[in-house]
């Protein structure tokens, strides 16, 4: 193993003499094996390490103390010192609308990053293996990504100034383990690994164990296929950044592309320089599918409008001649909207690209998901009806719920993310809201046995613009 890593690094120039590096050492294998390796080159690179160990608290203090104290004895053996931190994240999970992946992932970055500069470390050290790799690029393919996605983990990538390496790259876990045990070490195991809850153990745990029936090598087949994306992908960038250069007008956190100039490009290209754009403000395209990017597609062919990119710092702006992307989070994903609804009757709304139907029905619909339709006791709701979107300060009584609650807590509990909240449709009876459209009816007009008459709403959306809310129609996304 340790040959192997010495070659990664070589090949890729990971390390120079004198280098201050950041460890990320959880205690697991990939981790402790990563930090041994690098140990065994401090003296011949003149290596000036420190290890960083962060408790994310999705398990109990108990379990994640003995990880700590493990990671500690590391320390103190080799005499490398350590800097420790632990981070809430199922509760900035809960607020911020992000899976626990995604949470999870950004608090450690921004605490590796931190510890960095204080270390005035220009290097982080990541143990991610040839599995993770494998693991990586099928979770990717199964959500949709482009060449850019599939093209797997960097073995080196810049962020916010600080180069993130991974000498453990071209390794695979199988080795990691056989080294540990030629050294008669035994690292911690974290048992988040099992936990069906996150994405990549169901992959790792369920899936590629799956396929490993009809392909025994499938682990090695993707991460191959994953250095092969990647030099498609070197060659398909190279065409993309000279005509980015074209038809594109960059100024500090804008950039503005020329409508007339991207529609003379073949689908692909234009896709790319929108992705390119995209990239250039934000710093990498994590959270970018191909939804997003038909979504922009979208708002190009229309005359006006704007939306948010995933994340709430990007927003897109179409204006008579241009796509704008700005830096800057916008204060509302969508014009605000207050319109009637007929009933009975039907409506449309362009602004959300909605159509509502109301009539009166003799019997309750079974609701099935996602959640378009709704029926209600039309003798307790106050007409006229109308739909709108949020606003500040708005509260609605969640059906089985006492009391009221605000719409924005309820928006944190149901997991909506921010960038979304402006796009759900709210209906409105005199001055309560009656349903959050897709995600819950209210308890005031909830049918009951002394229900005489009941209303039927439902709506039809022609495109799934988020992570499960509002959807009426599945996009297959390539």
């Amino acid at each position: 193993m340790i040959d192997k890593v010495r070659k990664t690094i070589k090949k890729f120039g990971l390390i120079e003499k004198g280098d201050k590096v950041i460890v990320a050492v959880s205690g697991g294998p990939d981790s402790t094996a990563l930090l041994l390796a690098l140990n065994g080159l401090k003296q011949s690179h003149d290596l000036k390490l420190k290890i960083a160990h962060l408790d994310h608290m999705f398990r109990p203090a108990e379990d994640t103390k003995k990880d700590y104290e493990y990671v500690l004895s590391l320390s103190k053996r080799l005499n490398i010192p350590l800097v420790y931190k632990r981070i809430d994240v199922p509760a900035y999970a809960k607020e911020t609308g992000l899976s626990p992946e995604e949470a999870a992932r950004e608090k450690r970055y921004g605490f590796l990053i931190e510890a960095a500069k204080e270390a005035r470390a220009k290097k982080i050290a990541l143990g991610h293996t040839f599995d993770d790799q494998a693991e990586t690029v099928l979770m990717r393919l199964i959500r949709g990504a482009g060449l850019s996605g599939l093209r797997g983990i960097p073995v080196s990538r810049r962020l916010n100034g600080t180069l993130v390496i991974r000498p453990l790259l071209e390794v695979w876990r199988k080795e990691v383990d056989a080294y540990l045990r030629s050294l008669r070490i035994k690292p911690m195991q974290d048992a988040t690994n099992l936990m069906p809850k996150f994405f990549r153990n169901r992959i790792r745990n369920e899936v590629i164990k799956f396929l490993e029936k009809y392909n025994p090598n499938i682990k090695e087949s993707l991460a191959r296929s994953a250095q092969n994306f990647f030099y498609d992908y070197e060659t398909l960038a190279e065409i993309v950044n000279r005509e980015f250069a074209r038809c594109a007008k960059v100024k500090r956190g804008s950039i503005r592309i020329f409508i007339r100039d991207l529609k003379k490009k073949r689908t692909g290209l234009q896709r790319g320089i929108l992705r390119k754009a995209i990239e250039t403000l934000k710093g990498d395209l994590r959270g970018i599918d191909y939804s997003h990017i038909e979504d922009i597609e979208d708002l190009m062919k229309a005359e006006r409008g704007a939306m948010e990119l995933p994340g709430g710092k990007i927003k897109v702006t179409r204006t008579r001649d241009a796509l704008v992307f700005g830096g800057t989070k916008a204060e509302a994903t969508l014009p605000k909207v207050w319109r009637r609804i007929p009933v009975p009757g039907a409506t449309f709304i362009p602004e959300l690209k909605l159509t509502f139907d109301a009539r009166f029905t003799a019997s309750r619909a079974k609701r099935g998901k996602p959640k378009t339709t709704e029926c209600m006791d039309s003798g307790k709701i106050k007409e006229p009806l109308y739909i709108r979107t949020w606003e500040k300060g708005d509260r609605f009584r969640p059906l089985g719920m006492a009391k009221e609650k605000k719409l924005q807590d309820f928006f944190v509990d149901e997991k909506v993310p921010r960038e979304l909240r402006n796009s759900i449709p709210l209906v409105i009876a005199g001055k309560k809201i009656i349903w959050v459209c897709g995600l819950r009816l209210s308890e005031d007009v909830k049918i009951s046995d002394n229900t005489i008459n009941i209303l039927k709403l439902s709506y039809r959306k022609r495109l799934l613009k988020s992570k499960g809310c509002l959807e009426s129609r599945t996009k297959n996304s390539h």
